[in-house]
């Protein structure tokens, strides 16, 4: 947790698992009343997800007059509103495991792809082009989606 503290308007965080008890904290004043609201907020964000039809809250923020609060993924974060980057908070909860994998794999795959295309025997029936542009169109693919993992959108997606 040593790059929370590198957002800009870090204040504190509290870290809570599943059954709302505390694994982690940081500079954080009323704990157990902070941890109070975060249950409450997810209780109800819940009843409200499921009424419209989603299966669960992802996570929530709240904004006050000094500071604010957002949490996700079992991660609040406290921040001051005159200094924080909403964007780069956001950003920090999200790497997108589908997208890195994804991007990954195809780029594993372009790579042997272009090893058995053009240094060895095996694909050797092929026309040039497919031996070329497959492998190439994998490799780009697989490039964006490892770009994207952590970007400005992948928080959108999730």
């Amino acid at each position: 947790m040593g790059s929370v503290k590198k957002l800009k308007g870090y204040e504190g965080h509290v870290k809570i698992d599943e059954n709302g008890e505390i694994e982690e904290s940081s500079n954080i004043e009323n704990l157990s009343k902070l941890v109070e609201l975060i249950k409450f907020n997810l209780k109800k964000g819940n009843e409200e997800a499921k009424q419209l039809g989603f299966n669960k809250l992802n996570g929530f923020a709240m904004f006050g007059s000094n500071k604010s609060l957002t949490f996700m993924k079992g991660l609040a974060i406290v921040v001051d509103n005159d200094k924080a980057d909403w964007q780069d908070l956001f950003t920090y909860y999200t790497y997108n495991k589908t997208f890195i994998i994804t991007g990954g794999v195809l780029v594993l795959l372009s790579i042997l792809l272009f090893y058995y295309g053009l240094l060895t025997p095996m694909f050797n029936f092929m026309a040039p082009e497919p031996r070329i542009y497959i492998p190439t169109i994998l490799l780009l693919i697989g490039v964006i989606f490892l770009i994207l993992s952590k970007s400005t959108f992948s928080y959108r997606l999730e």
